[in-house]
């Protein structure tokens, strides 16, 4: 779907129009190979285009005919396959484009701000569209910290549950996946910074290094939760290694004791002749003989803490 909106300093009301004009900022959500078309004929790179529909493309900007295009990832945890989405912004000398693989909130919430955004100031707009992405990851990073604290109270009291363990290499695999999209948009804004992509002016450059050093924060505090989980990964690891020794200890001490009896009561079954075999308190006698030996290994194997 294309949405055409423009606004401008003097009519902050952002609205849709039809057709396109100076200044106007044109969003493609899950766009058909027809709508991409569309684009190209905007004054688009058919190829840079096929990318930005990839799920997988990686952060970076890049000029092409005049034309800057700046790919970045949004968190978005309800994807089945990844946890970031790909989002290009393409910036012409009259068009603002953002093309998204799948519809986002990010830009849900910036058309209906509309006192807020000015289509007409391009570059202002492409920063506030990389200043809510980096919302994006940290407002997931702070729910992540919320279910690493619960998940840490269970195991504390030991009923971490297979489901949950689950959950927490799930975690760990999103945040590897943000890692992997915020680490190369740390260099995009860098690269922003060059002046060699977009006209800046003062307030950009401010705007642009508020918004590299949230990212860097973001990097510091994913690699802190990274390490979090994976520590509390090792050392589930470590207490289910540690309980399923005692449990084979345990059987295997059992399964001793259980000898001892079987190996008496075995000898004084045979039938032959044998010690007490005419004595009327051979069982009692017998059964002492086995209580005796029973009793000594079970303080023979509690001084060596084998049971």
């Amino acid at each position: 779907m294309i949405t055409i909106y423009y606004s401008r300093a003097r009519e902050r009301a952002l609205q849709k129009i039809e057709e396109p004009r100076a200044g106007a900022w044109i969003v493609a959500s899950q766009p058909t190979d027809e709508e991409l078309g569309i684009l190209v004929d905007y004054g688009l790179d058919s190829d840079i285009l096929a990318d930005a529909v990839d799920p997988y493309e990686a952060p970076r900007v890049e000029i092409e005919d005049g034309t800057v295009y700046i790919f970045t990832r949004y968190c978005y945890p309800e994807g089945k396959e990844v946890a970031t989405e790909p989002l290009l912004l393409a910036y012409t000398s009259e068009y603002l484009f953002t093309v998204g693989r799948i519809e986002t909130k990010i830009l849900n919430n910036m058309t209906r701000q509309r006192n807020e955004t000015v289509t007409t100031k391009k570059t202002k707009t492409v920063l506030q569209i990389l200043e809510d992405i980096n919302g994006s990851y940290e407002n997931q990073l702070n729910r992540i910290s919320r279910q690493i604290l619960q998940l840490r109270a269970k195991m504390r009291q030991g009923s971490l549950t297979t489901k949950e363990f689950v959950g927490i290499i799930e975690l760990e695999e999103d945040l590897n996946e943000f890692l992997s999209a915020l680490q190369p948009q740390a260099l995009l804004f860098a690269s922003l910074l060059s002046g060699k992509y977009l006209r800046l002016y003062e307030e950009d450059r401010d705007m642009i290094e508020d918004i590299e050093r949230g990212t860097d924060e973001l990097i510091t505090q994913t690699k802190g939760r990274l390490r979090t989980l994976v520590n509390m990964r090792q050392a589930y690891d470590a207490i289910a290694t540690t309980n399923l020794n005692t449990t084979f200890k345990r059987l295997t001490s059992i399964a001793i004791f259980l000898t001892v009896p079987t190996i008496v009561g075995g000898i004084w079954g045979m039938n032959v002749a044998l010690p007490l075999a005419n004595n009327s308190h051979a069982f009692l006698i017998v059964m002492s003989i086995i209580l005796v030996l029973m009793t000594g290994l079970i303080l023979f194997f509690r001084r060596k803490k084998w049971f």
